[in-house]
């Protein structure tokens, strides 16, 4: 048996369907053990939401994705942090170790292949903190993996102890909201991170903290090995954002070199694409308050 994977869903059919056709085409699929977490309907959900709902739960159910498949179906709705919280630590208590996907993310066939080679080589570098099978769309002609002071949760995996970690509670985030060296480093080129955790609303914001008072760091591979498809605009978490939805992705095998510390060169191109990026977002907003105004 290789890592094992947990799948969390809710109410996605289309997504849902995509994202288990791609993991069941990886190359280790057959050799591997998957948990499906199905979110239960929220107090007052209408009719359409809980048809959706018995359809992706029906999908689930349709094929044998992986090897193995385990079926976690909640009655009631536990909101995608505390489901992540409690899948996530529920395998790695099993197993050591997972990989974790959420409903809207597609997965190269050789995702499974490097998220299990990267979790064996860096499970006794005590200083990485997850793997991640996500890049950001930066052009680049590096092949390969490098180690970078951040986390991403589109395709990652973890060890037990690792996660442990998890700090729900913040206590030390007035350091970095108060201080100017530490939020710099914290927002990755002033992209606001900081007013996410003021705001604490995620559990991926607490992951990254977790990690980043830990000086911890994550694996990458240098060309994406996975694709968001949730920013059409039907996520709760995902805004509709054509740069992440045009993104492709790597279609051959990744190798998994162990290095030991971050690649600075690439992490330049990283600021920088999260400075442009946030140079877009900024101007999307503009022309929506110039829209407003006009229609007013």
């Amino acid at each position: 048996m290789k890592s094992p994977v947990v799948l969390f869903v809710y109410n996605r059919p289309w997504h849902t369907r995509q994202t288990l056709e791609a993991l069941a085409n990886n190359y280790l699929a057959d050799q591997s053990e998957l948990y499906i977490y199905a979110d239960g309907p929220k107090e007052n959900s209408s009719e359409i939401e809980i048809e959706s709902i018995k359809k992706v739960r029906k999908i689930i159910r349709e094929k044998q994705w992986c090897k193995l498949v385990h079926i976690i179906e909640s009655e009631s709705n536990h909101g995608l942090a505390a489901s992540i919280i409690r899948g996530v630590s529920e395998v790695n208590n099993k197993h050591k170790k997972v990989i974790v996907l959420e409903d809207d993310i597609l997965t190269s066939p050789w995702f499974l292949s490097y998220m299990n080679e990267a979790l064996d080589v860096y499970q006794h570098v005590s200083n990485v903190f997850s793997v991640s099978g996500y890049m950001f769309p930066i052009q680049t002609s590096k092949r390969g993996i490098v180690l970078l002071p951040f986390t991403s949760i589109w395709g990652w995996g973890t060890w037990k102890e690792r996660w442990e970690a998890f700090d729900w509670n913040l206590n030390q985030k007035e350091y970095i909201e108060n201080n100017a060296f530490l939020k710099a480093r914290f927002n990755l080129a002033d992209y606001n991170y900081t007013e996410m955790l003021k705001n604490a609303n995620s559990w991926a914001i607490r992951w990254y903290y977790s990690v980043f008072v830990r000086n911890g760091l994550t694996v990458f591979p240098t060309i994406s090995l996975v694709k968001n498809i949730g920013f059409d605009g039907s996520g709760i978490h995902c805004p509709s954002n054509e740069i992440f939805l045009s993104q492709g992705i790597e279609m051959n095998k990744i190798e998994v070199e162990k290095v030991d510390r971050i690649d600075l060169e690439f992490y330049a191109k990283i600021l920088d694409f999260f400075t442009e990026e946030k140079k877009r977002s900024l101007k999307k907003d503009i022309k929506k308050i110039f829209y407003y105004i006009l229609r007013k």
